[in-house]
Formats: structure tokens, sequence, C-alpha cells
């Protein structure tokens, strides 16, 4: 979709309890496994810190984190899931890949590895496959609202803004709160000459939702797209430098241009559209 802007570490508790117990013990002595109890703690500890690691940006110590829990604890599905994520904002796509389809054969019952699939087919430019992923996922769970957001965002991206619109529309039906659904279609409408519609749907009754970014920069370029600089202006300075938020006005200058003489523009992903 259109680009407007430019825009813990870990405690070694366990290994210093092993070190200490093994001072008063033979070497060859094999140490025994702690209570069921006791690794239960061990995870959840493990667990907390890779996913802390993973939001604070420690790719690596969520990496390793997550590595170790999928060896020791096949059966925790967060972990398989975190470290397909972790692979994923690294750049390994295909480790991310083996990882996910690992946790959907482990977790049949679960969507989240479906759903990671879907996306980097998605970055991939694979968009029947990513159909195939949210298809499936919505044949099980037809109101799911990941699922829509992204098969919307599927049909975007191959140039069907009307098909795509109407599944937003169908998601918002059921889940009308949904931030991602309703950003979506705000973007999706804003690019296709219907801007107005598109701040109307943005902004909905009671605002803008503040749970996703993209928000507020959909809602800029929807009032750039229908010629109120002075709205997106102000948005824009609310979050950006003053020179930066001049170019997105003259880029909103250049898509309105666009769209009068060229129709609608086909959605491309970047920092001012819901991940699929």
């Amino acid at each position: 979709m259109i680009a407007t802007s430019r825009s813990l570490a870990g405690l070694m508790l366990v290994s210093l309890l092993v070190g200490c117990a093994a001072r008063n013990k033979p070497s060859a002595e094999i140490e025994p496994l702690l209570p069921a109890q006791d690794q239960a703690a061990v995870q959840g500890t493990d667990l907390r810190i890779a996913n802390s690691a993973l939001q604070s940006g420690d790719l690596g110590l969520a990496q390793k984190t997550y590595a170790r829990l999928v060896k020791t604890s096949p059966d925790m599905a967060e972990a398989w899931q975190g470290l397909g994520d972790t692979q994923y904002q690294a750049g390994q796509l295909e480790a991310a890949k083996d990882t996910y389809n690992q946790a959907k054969q482990r977790f049949p019952d679960l969507t989240a590895p479906s759903l990671a699939l879907a996306r980097i087919d998605v970055r991939q430019r694979k968009l029947d496959e990513a159909a195939g992923y949210y298809q499936a996922i919505l044949a099980q769970h037809p109101d799911d609202p990941e699922a829509l957001a992204g098969l919307g965002a599927t049909m975007d991206l191959r140039g069907d803004s009307s098909q795509a619109q109407a599944i937003y529309r169908r998601g918002l039906a059921k889940n009308p709160d949904d931030a991602a659904l309703r950003t979506n279609l705000g973007l999706s409408l804003a690019l296709n000459g219907n801007p107005r519609e598109a701040i109307n749907v943005l902004l909905g009754v009671s605002g803008l939702s503040g749970k996703l970014p993209q928000e507020r920069a959909n809602l800029a370029l929807a009032y750039g797209l229908l010629g109120r600089d002075d709205a997106a202006e102000s948005i824009l300075t609310s979050d950006l430098p003053q020179s930066v938020a001049q170019d997105n006005i003259e880029f909103y200058h250049y898509v309105r241009e666009r769209l009068d003489t060229k129709g609608p523009a086909r959605t491309v992903p970047s920092k001012g559209s819901v991940k699929p």
C-alpha cells in the first residue's frame, strides 16, 4: 500500500543453581531432573525472557531462547510461534516457513501459524498461496478478523479493490471495533477515488482508535487526496518534522493528480498500511 511517511536481557538462575549443586557431587554423577513444578517455572521464565527480548528487538537473545524452548518443551505452541516470528523479523524467511509449518502440524487447531505463512507469501508476492491460507482459515472460522483483513489486503494487492472492500466490510459487520479491518478499508477507499468515505470510515463514530499507528497516516493520506492539505498537515506535523510532513503533502498532490488522470491507484504495502 502507498507509503505515507519516512519514517532482557536473560537471567542465568538455572545455570547458577546447577553450578552450585555440582560442587557437592562426584563429577561422573548425573544431575537429577527437576521436579515437574520446577521445570514448568523454568519454562515460564524462559518464555517471558524470549517474549520480552522479541518485543525489545533483541532478536539474538529471543531466537536463542525460543530455540531452546522448542527443544526442551516441544508441546509449547507459543515457543514455536515466537521462534518463527523472530526468524521472520530477522529476514530468515525460509527458516521461519519451516518453523511455522512445524507449528501448523503440531497444533492443527491454531490459526496463528497459517496466518504467519500467509504473511510470508504476501511479502514474497505469492498472492495466490497467501489467499489460500486465508481462505482455509475462514472456512473454519468465517469471522476471523485477522484472516479477513489479510485476505482483503491480498485482494487489494491483486488490484481487485471492490472485492477487497467487500471483505473488509464483511469483517467489520462482525468485528466493528477491529482497527486493522477499518484501517485497511479506509486506505483502500482513499486510494480508489473515495477519500471522503475513507475519512468517515477511519474516524468512525468515536474517532481514531489509537490502536495502530497506520490509522493516523492513512487519515492524513485521505485528507490529502481530498484536497484538505490543512487537515493532513495538522496530523502529520504532530508525528513528523515539518520538512517530512511537507514532503508527504507534495506526495499526496502527486497521487491525487495520478488518480485524476489514470484512475484508482493499485495498493502496495508500506508503513501506512496494516500488514496482511
